[in-house]
């Protein structure tokens, strides 16, 4: 049975996989990134996606589904930036807290809002 950090492992090197296979990625970078995420703990699109080697669009055809349905919500709904998002998804990640909390005390989503997308 594979443990959780080996699972995450190797679902960083098929998602950098597929973003060499679609032409997003070099093998120089995705090395990078991945030495990258083991230094700071991000994960291996968050990293491509903070040096500017990706565009969340092409991440996120390569990601096998998106962590935040109401996440992609707001940002489809123009509420929220993909800056946004991501910055609240990494904190949810770090706190433990509920994404929508995380971007009402933000202040970048209004909590009506929130209520209203939720629904």
């Amino acid at each position: 049975m594979s443990t959780a950090k080996e699972k995450a492992k190797l679902n960083a090197s098929l998602i950098g996989q597929r973003l060499i296979e679609q032409g997003y990625l070099k093998g120089e970078q995705l090395d990078e990134a991945l030495q990258l995420q083991r230094e700071t703990g991000l994960l291996l699109g968050e990293v491509c996606l903070l040096k500017g080697w990706v565009s969340y669009d092409q991440l996120k055809q390569c990601l096998p589904t998106l962590r935040s349905k109401l996440g992609e919500k707001l940002l489809a709904l123009g509420y929220i930036t993909i800056e946004q998002l991501w910055l609240a998804l990494l904190e949810q990640r770090h706190s433990g807290e509920r994404l929508g909390e995380i971007l009402v005390v933000r202040g970048w989503v209004d909590r009506a809002v929130l209520d209203t997308v939720i629904k």
